[in-house]
């Protein structure tokens, strides 16, 4: 059940639901609306953007499952989340002896359509691309003068991306902390760094942003998150995952291209082989995962 304070008629509240993980099929400029009028309206909230290995690991992760789906909006981000749904959504025959190649060909018609009939994919769940969602929420913290907080990321990432953004755009206050290491729970992992996340929320709290954006590996940034949401004095979070490296230039931005035909798999394979085990559940993983949830779930 979603967040009931967060305004629901302007995102009219479609859902895509993948292993039954709601997804909201809305768009960047409804999202961008839902930000301001939480904010006009003082209403905290929470943004998370699954992707294919989230997904997952929610399966997994029941504490997880149950965040997304209490997040004030989940947004899809990946092409993957936009197949699954459509190939999900059609109807295949009862009968086990008819239900797998009818399956299988379901497959090979969605991931054809991925290159020759995109929209018809997106028509239930649009893609919203979390890295491209966080720059165009950024613009409109410019517009408006806001305050926002980059907290997490690795090797300065947080600090880097702070100082790059606030060359170019002038209204906006940028606060940043690289915050505690934190386990898969959201908690510290030691009590140094249970000091330096009681130190950070301090500097949270002062500093009152008008969105909070959370830059840690899932499960550990939307545990984070929801663990402290109620005690930030924050209008909002959302959690940005690895955008903070790409902001700062430490990482390579997929090829136009390539991220229009869902390939950002292929990408980090080139250019981040030591992350195989994350692309790999992107794709093949993730796909027969979907593909055998089908065909066992008439």
């Amino acid at each position: 059940m979603k967040n009931l304070d967060f305004d629901t008629s302007i995102t009219e509240r479609k859902y895509g639901k993948i292993f039954n993980i709601d997804l909201d099929s809305t768009s960047e400029e409804k999202v961008l609306a839902c930000v301001r009028d939480s904010l006009a309206r003082g209403v905290k909230f929470s943004i998370v953007t699954p992707n294919p290995e989230i997904i997952l690991e929610a399966r997994r992760d029941k504490k997880l499952l149950a965040l997304l789906n209490n997040a004030s909006l989940a947004i899809p981000d990946g092409i993957g989340l936009s197949q699954a749904a459509k190939f999900l959504s059609l109807a295949a025959p009862k009968n086990i002896l008819l239900r797998m190649p009818v399956c299988f060909l379901q497959g090979i018609c969605v991931g054809l359509a991925t290159f020759l009939a995109k929209d018809w994919i997106e028509k239930a769940l649009p893609v919203v691309k979390g890295r491209k969602l966080f720059m165009e929420v950024i613009k409109l913290a410019n517009k408006k003068g806001w305050r926002v907080f980059f907290f997490g990321g690795e090797h300065g990432e947080a600090q880097a991306s702070a100082e790059r953004l606030q060359r170019s755009l002038k209204r906006i206050k940028i606060a940043h902390a690289a915050g505690p290491r934190v386990d898969n729970r959201g908690k510290s992992l030691t009590e140094i760094d249970a000091v330096i996340e009681k130190d950070c929320i301090r500097q949270i709290n002062e500093f009152k942003p008008h969105i909070l954006f959370v830059a840690f590996n899932t499960p550990k940034q939307e545990k984070w998150l929801f663990k402290w949401l109620p005690s930030l004095d924050i209008g909002g979070g959302m959690v940005v995952g690895g955008t903070f490296r790409y902001i700062s230039g430490q990482a390579k931005l997929t090829p136009k291209w390539m991220e229009e035909y869902g390939l950002e798999w292929l990408w980090r394979l080139i250019t981040e082989p030591w992350r195989i085990k994350r692309v790999l559940i992107a794709f093949p993983v993730f796909p027969l995962k979907v593909f055998l949830y089908k065909l066992n779930t008439p």
